[in-house]
């Protein structure tokens, strides 16, 4: 669904000519119907009309659309190939639209997947269709005060989670951490995860407007998701090995959003159980999490240490001989890990 919106929008935001085009003639109040027939599957819908195959410029689509009939582009908007077009969509195809112009978009959406646009005079309004999708255009001033919002709750979101980690991290190196602290933590992962695709959408919505919170999305996300993966991996039930990280993720992206905040389900998603009394237990960290923030070892140095010790507590306990006696770890890499967390407790116990 995200990579369809991605696509829909991106033939359509501001600052591209198409947008330019479909824009003069909202100001015009003329209305139009466009379709651009990427499938080549209007054939048998096109009535009349006149062929044109010309390159598109705004200007042409603008003039196209003074007459009553749809205007027909390519997949790319790049040629105009019929205009004064009349389609005849097969009535078999249900629409909710009230008006002639937007019931047959509707119809013609749905039969063909094709993007079909209809710009309505009275209205003053874009509205997009494509297959079952329906979306009706805002304008840029809206999205950019939708946009800058969603912008604000993501890093208050992220200041929010990034509290959560910290102290999660000293009961950590503590031996003091519970079901309920990981259950909180990694609905603060979710939460974020999904504010982070209403920013998104709105950031695609406004074209090359949105290219500074683009910018600044990515650089607050970054990292984020590797995070939540080394966390859900740390935190597994361990009675349970049927599943790993990618399905413990899959059954939380299954969760709605009133479900996310139900404990319960989040518990269950890693597959410990649902009562009450379950969320007091103690957990033992794997260390994924901890381990991968030390820039000096490689992914395969962190599965060795774990694969051998199990649980963050031992690993902790290591002196840099022990750790020199798995295979692949120096004494450079040992005493980096001793270092790095030492450090790592050291920034936590000062960032609380």
């Amino acid at each position: 669904m995200e990579q369809n919106l991605k696509k829909v929008f991106s033939q359509v935001t501001p600052g591209t000519v198409f947008r330019e085009g479909l824009d003069n003639i909202l100001d015009a109040g003329t209305g139009a119907l466009v379709v651009l027939d990427a499938n080549d599957t209007l054939g048998d819908l096109i009535d009349g009309g006149f062929e044109l195959n010309c390159r598109f410029t705004p200007q042409r689509l603008h003039e196209l659309s003074k007459m009553d009939g749809a205007i027909i582009l390519d997949g790319s908007a790049g040629k105009i190939k019929y205009a004064n077009v009349h389609l005849q969509p097969d009535k078999s195809f249900k629409t909710n639209e009230s008006g002639t112009r937007h019931r047959t978009a509707q119809r013609v959406a749905r039969q063909t997947d094709n993007l079909v646009i209809a710009i309505s005079e009275r209205r003053n309004r874009i509205t997009l269709y494509k297959g079952d999708f329906r979306y009706k255009v805002k304008n840029l001033a809206d999205i950019m005060i939708e946009a800058s919002q969603a912008m604000k709750t993501f890093e208050r979101y992220k200041h929010v989670l990034d509290r959560a980690l910290q102290n999660i991290t000293l009961l950590e190196f503590d031996g003091m951490v519970t079901l309920s602290e990981v259950v909180t933590v990694l609905q603060r992962f979710e939460m974020l995860v999904r504010i982070r695709v209403e920013v998104e959408h709105s950031i695609i919505e406004l074209g090359s407007e949105g290219k500074f919170l683009e910018i600044q999305l990515e650089e607050l996300f970054k990292g984020v998701l590797k995070e939540e993966e080394n966390f859900i991996r740390d935190y597994i039930n361990p009675g349970d090995d049927e599943f790993g990280a990618a399905e413990v993720k899959e059954r939380l992206l299954g969760l709605g959003d009133l479900e996310l905040l139900e404990s319960e389900n989040i518990a269950g998603a890693l597959g410990y159980g649902r009562s009450a009394a379950t969320f007091d237990m103690e957990l033992d960290t794997k260390g994924y999490r901890i381990l991968n923030k030390i820039t000096r070892i490689t992914k395969k140095d962190t599965e060795k240490i774990i694969g051998k010790y199990e649980i963050l507590s031992k690993i902790l306990e290591l002196t840099e001989e022990e750790l020199m006696e798995i295979r692949g770890i120096s004494m450079f890499k040992a005493r980096s890990i001793k270092k790095g967390i030492k450090r790592l407790k050291m920034t936590a116990e000062w960032e609380k």
